[in-house]
């Protein structure tokens, strides 16, 4: 063969390989260094698992940033799909098994024998291994028979072998069975996918920790994470209004879900925590984790970083708070403990609501009896049936007659009301003069009010509207409710704010305002004798402890009644940025009272009078500042005549310093007997509030015989 003919097709043959060797040299630069983030990002999206990575629930905090409710940092046992469903459903079932038996070892049950990993299946095995449901857990069976596809009549027998076979658990004993198939139902309830970890349990000890991560070949699929869990610095302190964090309930997850909410998520229940959890509630982020074929991660990434959840700051004082906890529930208790029938010896319950008047921010909102947030799911049984109903939120949504403490708005009524026909032939017909005195002599009986006699609590000769206030008198305030009548009484009393929400939130009540209105909606009549009653605060008068303290506030500040608030501001959880402005700067106005100033001015001089030598002058009488006060007494007895079955609720209402108004305090005793009883629960508060010295707050410097103040907590 021609030689020059073989060199040729070599020279050719080289330049094809050169040409072939450039191309893919070229096609591999482009994959490594061109378009290497593409293709690496590719490449992952294959290997990678997406994970939900929980973000931080925001922190609530007292008006002076003392923590309330944070979070910290525990470990949680999660499952993650992209592995442990590989597993066939015996490695499966062997993990499950082994992790509760370590649970049980290392973190034991709960008091009723509920174990510490989430299960909610509704069957119980027996020592014999016959199958039942659980007591009062319908909803949780109709759930199961829902996700097993089974018919509403079906069994629990019928339940358990759906269970067994798909589960594979048929050869294992009844009672180990159960358990593992508890695990597993709530994994498919709880939607356990490659991008929805399951949380089998969470605040596990440092123990059990230790034991599944030294046992990770063992545990494929099983990770111990550190994850945020909520705590409450003081479970007792406002547990009413603070509220609590738990597991999404079957019925709330079709709405949450549409919120971005998973299975494995927290919410708010009640309280502060419900009402507030879209600002309570952080961003949760993603995390993608590469696996290599023994199931070892050699990549993680974060695609999203977790974002936590704001921080609301409330408008309670904690020292506030828990200083009218204390007093309300030692008044309460030393009633009964008195024992004196029709006194108080039934006393079990009350509340007190304590306000800044000149922006009705809530410093403290207390209920007696009350709870600890800290044992609340625990003790939740007990406190459901506890007949004194330790979790009704009595501040907000108890309603009680007021009493006399009605008795300055009613002296507002008619002193306006006299003012604004002064020039009219006879104004006394529509009100009262200021210096008027009407003669009380222990009874009044009125024509219109088909002969009816209506009694004092005593014989007052020739009183004035002030000293009528001061010792509480009835007959009074009858006449004033006789000249103004129910329809101007209750026009006051709505600029007041009885009877209307004040805006707190929190699901407060709206309260009655005794009247034709109301009446007319329950198909009723209304009868002058129904006024005279209502004007002492009876009738179908009922109002709750934070709707008399707003009321209490207006007539402190001058007649404006501002929406109550408990949130002083929300910020971000660093506190770097204002979410939501600081309550005090701009307080939204509800209603500005149609009463002159000098008109106010001589109902709390009838308040001083309270305190200085009237109802409540065995309280504040040496007060080292002067306090504007009213006491109450509302019956509540069942019976008729003179034989009473129970004592009647004792209320009080407060502002100080008399001057220059600060706070209002209304206190309500269930059954404690006279109002009296519950101005020692004020003064306990002016006590905190203008003289402790356990913050610091107010300092209190003796000058001239003087005391003086100035807040330093604001």
């Amino acid at each position: 063969m021609d030689i020059k003919l073989i060199y040729k097709r070599c020279v050719i043959l080289i330049g094809i390989v050169a040409v072939i060797m450039a191309i893919y040299i070229y096609k591999l630069a482009g994959f490594q260094i061109v378009n290497h983030d593409e293709y690496a990002e590719s490449a992952l999206s294959y290997t990678a698992s997406s994970i939900k990575v929980t973000a931080a629930r925001g922190e609530i905090l007292d008006r002076y940033g003392r923590t309330i409710a944070t979070n910290r940092m525990g470990y949680a046992i999660i499952f993650q799909a992209s592995e442990f469903n590989k597993l066939t459903n015996a490695e499966r079932n062997e993990i499950i098994y082994r992790l509760t038996n370590i649970i049980d070892e290392n973190e034991g049950r709960d008091e009723d024998g509920s174990p510490k990993w989430e299960d909610s299946c509704p069957l119980v095995v027996d020592d014999l291994g016959n199958v039942s449901f659980e007591e009062n857990k319908n909803t949780a069976v109709r759930r199961m028979e829902t996700m097993l596809e089974l018919q509403t009549y079906a069994t629990a027998q019928n339940c358990f072998d759906e269970m067994a076979s798909r589960y594979e658990t048929a050869e294992l004993s009844p009672t180990v069975a159960r358990i593992i198939m508890g695990v597993r139902l709530e994994m498919e309830l709880m939607s356990f996918n490659a991008s929805n970890p399951f949380t089998f349990a969470g605040d596990v000890s440092q123990e059990t920790m230790q034991i599944i991560s030294e046992n990770s070949d063992f545990f494929r699929g099983v990770t111990v994470e550190i994850t945020p869990i909520r705590e409450y610095t003081d479970g007792t302190l406002a547990p009413h209004l603070i509220g609590l964090t738990g597991k999404i309930y079957a019925e709330e997850y079709e709405s949450l879900r549409k919120k971005g909410y998973g299975y494995n998520d927290v919410v708010g229940k009640f309280g502060v925590e419900k009402e507030y959890e879209d600002r309570l509630r952080g961003i949760n982020g993603v995390k993608k984790v590469q696996y290599d074929d023994d199931g070892n991660v050699n990549y993680t990434e974060y695609t999203r970083e977790p974002k936590a959840g704001n921080t609301v700051v409330l408008t309670l004082d904690s020292d506030l708070q828990r200083t009218a906890q204390e007093s309300i529930e030692n008044i309460v208790k030393s009633q009964a403990a008195q024992g004196i029938v029709g006194g108080g010896a039934d006393a079990n319950a009350g509340a007190v609501v304590v306000m800044n008047v000149k922006t009705f921010e809530v410093l403290a909102a207390a209920t007696y009896p009350s709870f600890d947030l800290s044992t609340y799911l625990k003790d939740y049984s007990d406190l459901s049936k506890n007949k004194d109903n330790p979790l009704f939120n009595r501040a907000l949504n108890g309603m009680y007659a007021p009493g006399s403490t009605f008795k300055p708005a009613m002296a507002l009524v008619g002193l306006q009301e006299y003012e604004n026909n002064k020039d009219t032939i006879n104004p006394s017909q529509f009100g009262i003069e200021r210096n008027e005195k009407i003669e009380c002599k222990g009874f009044l009986v009125l024509e219109d009010a088909q002969g009816w006699r209506f009694k004092c609590e005593g014989v007052h000769g020739q009183i004035n509207v002030t000293r009528a206030i001061a010792v509480s008198c009835n007959v009074f305030f009858y006449t004033v409710a006789d000249r103004v009548g129910i329809d101007k009484m209750n026009s006051y009393c709505k600029q007041l704010g009885l009877g209307s929400k004040t805006g707190v939130g929190l699901g407060e009540s709206g309260g009655r305002l005794a009247g034709r209105e109301e009446r007319q909606s329950r198909n009723l009549n209304w009868f002058t004798a129904d006024t005279m009653q209502a004007a002492i605060g009876q009738s179908d008068n009922e109002f709750t402890p934070m709707q008399i303290c707003t009321y209490m506030a207006t007539l402190a500040n001058g007649g404006t009644r501002y929406s109550a608030t408990l949130i002083k501001t929300i910020k971000s959880y660093d506190m770097d940025e204002t979410i939501q402005p600081d309550a005090e700067n701009n307080p939204a106005i509800l209603a500005k009272l149609e009463a002159s100033n000098t008109m106010m001015s001589i109902v709390k001089e009838g308040m001083l009078g309270v305190t200085e030598d009237g109802t409540a002058a065995s309280i504040f009488g040496e007060y080292q500042i002067k306090i504007g006060g009213k006491t109450g007494t509302s019956d509540t007895s069942k019976s008729t005549g003179e034989n009473k079955t129970e004592s009647p609720n004792a209320v009080f209402i407060a502002f100080a310093p008399y001057e220059d108004p600060e706070i209002a305090v209304a206190v309500v005793g269930e059954k404690c007997g006279h109002g009296k009883v519950m101005a020692q629960v004020a003064r306990d508060i002016f006590d905190e509030y203008f003289f402790s010295t356990k913050t610091s707050g107010y300092d209190v410097m003796k000058e001239g015989g003087i005391s003086t103040w100035s807040d330093k907590r604001s």
